[in-house]
């Protein structure tokens, strides 16, 4: 059998299983059941290339093997009678990797099927001392130093959330950008205390091309289940402001007439003037015009969400 379901309620350890499961194979396509039917997932699985190269086909929110009632619609189930059809011949090149997010109902055919087949990978919570000692772990493996009070911190900031506590610390690390003692003040200094604050590191790590802490942030912003629309918006309003602010600076327009105009306060004000060092005007209204057709095809369901954000970062900062 060459299909499996992880299940956890952390990213990090589905991730790093996933990493696992899908060594050495570069052929990589990614479904999300929430947008694609199994249909189209099946269809990929069966296709044979050419020369018979290996396939992985990773499936996110595989919902029809969870316990909640919602999942218990005839389109789940239906979902998983054709699963289970495909299974009885399928093919040997492709690898199926399902994930899910929840706890899954151990009743169900296709959870038994992997069961049996010790294809099953199921991760359990976290305590707050788990999390402690996951944080130590990955700290020692990077070669830094933590105190017990600094990773106490992190832990109780992110609500013993440990997908967004190894966020902080990878912020944290990077800041130091080599192997260290990591001090207790920095980390008061650097773990995000809000969602929102979260969201504006990530809009100014974007406009300052600064690609390593975007990533971080915006990964922060996926676990948080932050809309993709609303950074979307703050990226609009900053380059609006930028621009409004060029075209107000050519018309000879006083400090203090700006501020007014633009409802900003000084420091905000400086904030754009720093921007403004990146940009020139045309790659201001470049960008204006590329946020409002990416925040028409979201809404409009023309683009993956998955992908929207990381592309536009990737391509902002190159």
């Amino acid at each position: 059998m060459n299909t499996y379901l992880i299940v956890s309620e952390t990213i990090y350890f589905m991730e790093e299983k996933l990493k696992e499961l899908r060594s050495g194979i570069d052929n990589v396509v990614t479904f999300n059941l929430q947008e694609n039917t199994m249909d189209e997932v099946l269809e990929e699985a069966s296709y044979f290339s050419m020369f018979n190269d290996d396939k992985c086909v990773i499936i996110k929110n595989a919902k029809f093997v969870g316990t909640s009632t919602k999942d218990s619609s005839n389109k789940v189930k239906e979902q998983a009678e054709k699963l289970l059809k495909y299974l009885e011949k399928e093919n040997p090149h492709t690898r199926l990797i399902f994930l899910y997010n929840g706890k899954v109902d151990n009743k169900k055919k296709f959870v038994s099927l992997m069961k049996e087949n010790n294809h099953l990978f199921i991760f359990p919570s976290l305590t707050k001392t788990d999390i402690k000692n996951e944080l130590n772990k990955i700290v020692g493996e990077a070669k830094y130093k933590i105190d017990d009070k600094s990773l106490w911190y992190i832990i109780n900031k992110t609500n013993g959330n440990f997908d967004l506590a190894i966020n902080e610390l990878k912020k944290i690390m990077l800041y130091y950008n080599k192997p260290c003692q990591i001090m207790y003040d920095d980390v008061l200094h650097l773990t995000a205390k809000t969602v929102d604050e979260n969201n504006f590191k990530l809009v100014d790590s974007i406009i300052g091309r600064d690609l390593p802490n975007a990533l971080i942030y915006l990964n922060e912003a996926k676990i948080l289940k932050v809309e993709p629309s609303v950074i979307l918006s703050l990226l609009y309003r900053e380059f609006r402001l930028m621009l409004s602010s060029l075209i107000l600076e050519k018309k000879k327009t006083s400090y203090s007439s700006i501020l007014q105009e633009l409802r900003l306060a000084d420091w905000q004000y400086q904030k754009v003037k720093n921007n403004l060092r990146i940009y020139n005007e045309q790659e201001i209204k470049e960008e204006i015009v590329k946020l409002s057709d990416l925040d028409y095809k979201y809404k409009s369901g023309l683009i993956n969400r998955d992908v929207m954000l990381i592309s536009y970062i990737i391509d902002i900062c190159s």
